[in-house]
């Protein structure tokens, strides 16, 4: 139910038995191997034979590595067209040890298919380009459309030109007016209009182009050019709208194909899987020490599972040497928690802060029954949390759902449970949708016997991180301090919370002074000077605001669930006053359905990340060290299938 101690191993085998060992540990899944080969000085590399092996090796890795990603831009274009089973709600297909030795026996094909899917994709791009082209082509000549002339026989002839212009809306007039005024021999006939430009024809007499130059530079007249395209714009943009219909069709053809290579999906996953697999394992053979005749490897793994892994490198050699060792005080160790399974959903909420110090304390067992409290608390509506609970049973039993998924939705699963026990205690069903009595108090009612629950367990969270921290000072073997650090500050705020109860107020000031004058005494003990350490004794009182601030915190429990019921009943207010016909119900309906689903989002949310801040900053910051990295084992990591006898 905490951190799982772990142990180094040491292993020493003959060479020839590197790959089969190495197969075998990734089957186990338990070890992590540590890169020793960053440690090795330069006089006691073992030549260049042993520098050759590892170039192969990373030359492997290459070669690995560019299947990998052909692989997956085959997997990604097949993906949409695919009608395979959905791995979330069906989980991975198995792929038996004889079906996938077929499958590496038929590379050849397999490679084939790969670039069809290339051509394929290929081709899809050129249509893509092609259309796109086409489709500007078409709103370039829309304009155009009323020009019955063939585009080509635009220009000059002996005495005329035919000239087609873009000229400004607003410039149209003024410009026949001054040709006019110029006796200028120009003609101009609008073919199309946008929002601020005409399209025209222009013709003119060839002798007087220079005056015509001039007039269209003054007007802003632009020419058009038309970049070679032959016939009208109408003939054009038809021809254009078959080509876009041809392309389409083609698209079509190219999704029938690829709809039709379910089989060749598969097994670009089989062999996209057992690649990354392989991948996985060169890449830890490079973190070994090797000789020509042996190799040495170092991992780590759980202490409870040696005898395990002892038993299992036996069978495949007795030509091997395994030592387990303790780690010593600058190991980077992993961190691999085990915890209940009530405890181990809200293990979630720790990994997203960090994961904690392998020698530390893991903080889920002490911190799931507050969050999973305080979560309840804050939606603290029965109706809520039991379509809450039923959505993420419904989630759990038909997704196949696995690590961070399924701890999120068991979380919230549980979760769920927690908010129908606070809203039938403070009988919030849909908020006042449902007439239940509570079994405690309503808290808009009473909302100040709600706030001081609120700060109740608010002081038991914020003792037991106190505790918590004396206890990894005791288990360090130092005791005085936690007397002094922790026991004291116990004694003091113990002290401040007896005022707040008149019988006990008498003594309190006596346990208060006991605590204050200890921590005067003691919080200076790091200084050499007297004067300093009875200063920094006093100061040290000062911390006594944090500890206000922090209990202050946990009004947002009441806050929340003020909001929650607030909203609820607002919503069934609205609902109500729109009865009375059967367009009225309808709407009714719809208000209801529609206020409470967002309701119970938002506060879902507002739930979670108002919880995960309480345990984030008022709890972990009393006695949390975090900083821990995930075990991480060599093991058959798939993404699409499950590989079964590797």
């Amino acid at each position: 139910m905490a951190i799982v101690k772990m142990e180094k191993m040491h292993l020493l085998a003959l060479k020839s038995e590197q790959s089969k060992l190495m197969q075998t540990l990734q089957k186990t899944g338990i070890v992590e191997v540590i890169d020793i080969t960053g440690d090795k000085k330069e006089e006691e590399k073992q030549g260049h034979k042993e520098d050759r092996i590892r170039d192969e090796i990373a030359k492997e890795l290459a070669e690995l590595e560019t299947k990998l990603n052909n692989l997956k831009l085959g997997i990604d274009f097949l993906k949409p067209y695919s009608k395979s089973p959905n791995p979330l709600i069906y989980g991975k297909p198995d792929v038996k040890k004889d079906e996938l030795s077929k499958i590496l026996s038929n590379e050849t094909k397999i490679a084939e298919s790969l670039q069809r899917v290339f051509d394929l994709d290929k081709k899809i791009a050129q249509l893509k380009s092609e259309e796109s082209k086409i489709l500007n082509q078409i709103d370039f000549l829309i304009p155009w459309q009323g020009l019955d002339i063939p585009l080509e026989q635009l220009g000059n002839t002996d005495r005329t030109a035919f000239v087609a212009v873009v000229i400004p809306r607003k410039s149209k007039d003024k410009l026949e007016e001054k040709a006019k005024e110029s006796q200028l021999p120009l003609d101009i006939k609008v073919i199309g209009e946008k929002r601020d430009d005409l399209y025209a024809l222009i013709v003119y007499h060839r002798g007087y182009n220079e005056d015509i130059q001039s007039l269209f530079k003054e007007f802003s007249v632009t020419i058009q050019d038309f970049m070679g395209l032959k016939g009208t714009p109408n003939d054009i943009i038809e021809q254009s709208k078959r080509r876009l219909s041809d392309i389409q069709k083609e698209r079509e053809d190219i999704k029938t194909q690829a709809q039709g290579m379910n089989q060749d999906l598969f097994n670009f996953e089989v062999l996209y899987d057992y690649y990354m697999v392989e991948k996985d394992r060169k890449t830890n053979t490079l973190k070994l020490f090797d000789t020509d005749k042996s190799f040495y490897l170092q991992a780590w793994l759980p202490k409870e599972r040696k005898s395990y892994i002892t038993d299992t490198i036996s069978k495949i050699t007795d030509m091997v040497y395994v030592e387990f060792t303790e780690p010593e005080e600058n190991d980077d160790i992993p961190v691999l928690l085990s915890n209940s399974k009530l405890v181990e959903p809200f293990e979630v909420i720790t990994e997203l802060y960090s994961l904690p110090d392998p020698r530390g304390i893991d903080p889920n067992p002490y911190m799931a029954p507050f969050y999973w409290l305080f979560f309840g608390m804050m939606l603290s509506d029965a109706g809520y949390g039991i379509i809450l609970s039923l959505f993420t049973a419904v989630a759990l039993l038909k997704f196949k759902l696995e690590g961070s998924g399924r701890k999120f939705v068991s979380m919230f699963f549980l979760c769920g449970i927690s908010t129908i026990i606070w809203g039938a205690i403070f009988g919030g069903w849909f908020g006042d949708l449902i007439k239940i009595k509570p079994l405690w108090i309503n808290p808009l009612d009473n909302p100040m016997s709600v706030l001081i629950l609120s700060f109740i367990l608010g002081i038991i969270q914020i003792f037991t991180g106190i505790i918590l921290n004396g206890y990894k000072n005791i288990r360090a073997g130092n005791t005085a301090d936690a007397i002094m650090d922790q026991g004291l500050w116990l004694v003091l705020l113990t002290g401040l919370l007896m005022f707040a109860i008149q019988p006990l107020a008498g003594i309190a000031k006596y346990v208060a002074l006991f605590g204050a004058i200890g921590l005067i005494l003691t919080q200076g003990r790091a200084q050499k000077n007297p004067i300093m350490k009875l200063a920094s004794g006093v100061m040290s009182l000062y911390s006594v605001t944090g500890y206000l601030s922090d209990l202050l915190s946990y009004s947002r429990l009441l806050a929340l669930g003020l909001t929650t019921g607030v909203i609820a009943t607002v919503i069934n207010t609205m609902a109500k006053t729109v009865g009375g016909s059967a367009i009225g119900f309808v709407v009714m309906i719809l208000i209801l359905l529609g206020g409470h689903v967002f309701n119970i989002l938002i506060n879902i949310l507002g739930a979670y990340v108002h919880s995960s801040r309480l345990q984030y900053i008022e709890f972990f910051s009393k006695f949390y060290d975090s900083g821990g990295r995930a075990f991480d084992p060599l093991r058959i990591k798939t993404t699409y299938v499950k590989l079964e006898d590797l």
